[in-house]
Order: C-alpha cells, then structure tokens, then sequence
C-alpha cells in the first residue's frame, strides 16, 4: 500500500470533500494566529497545492499529519457533499490571491 493509499484509508471516514475545502479555508484565514514556524508548514502545503503539484485530499492530509489542521470530531454529523470543479479553481484562487502568487 503507498503513503497515499495509507493516508487515505486512515482519514476516510472524515475526508468529505466538503470538511475538506471548510477546513483549509480556515488553515488560510487563520494562519496569522499560527507560530511563525507553522505559517511556513501551511504556506508551503497550500502553495504546492495551488500550484497543482498535489491534488486537495494530499494537501488535507499533510496539514493534519503536521497538526496544522484539527482532526475534525464526530465526522459521521457532516452532509456527505461532492465539490466541484469551481469549487477547486474558487478555493486555488484564494490561496493565489492570500500568498501573491
């Protein structure tokens, strides 16, 4: 099993698209209230995925492997919503737009 297939498999039950896009909108609007070290963790996850080097679920992964993100509680409680594509292009654009890429 790959690193991805593991991470996958050990978050499945919290990793709806939309707790996802929910959770790092908010690692965006509060970065400013993080360690100077975890902006830089943040940032750096949130640019690559931007970019288009990992997909959205890899990003997630990586901010709650680094604590940078709360592992979301009573994830059963959530409306299993599909994202859109507009909702990935909406969310990049907010991530070029904060980071000035």
């Amino acid at each position: 099993m790959t690193l991805f297939a593991r991470r996958r498999h050990k978050y499945k039950s919290c990793a709806t698209h939309l707790i996802v896009y929910a959770q790092i909108e908010q690692a965006l609007e509060r970065i400013d209230s993080s360690s100077k070290q975890n902006q830089e963790k943040i940032k750096a996850i949130l640019k690559r995925y931007a970019a288009g080097e990992v997909d959205i679920d890899e990003a997630y992964y990586d901010l709650l492997e680094g604590g940078l993100i709360p592992m979301p509680q009573r994830c059963g409680m959530y409306a299993k919503v599909s994202s859109t594509a507009k909702d990935e292009v909406r969310l990049k654009e907010k991530i070029k737009k904060a980071f000035s890429l």
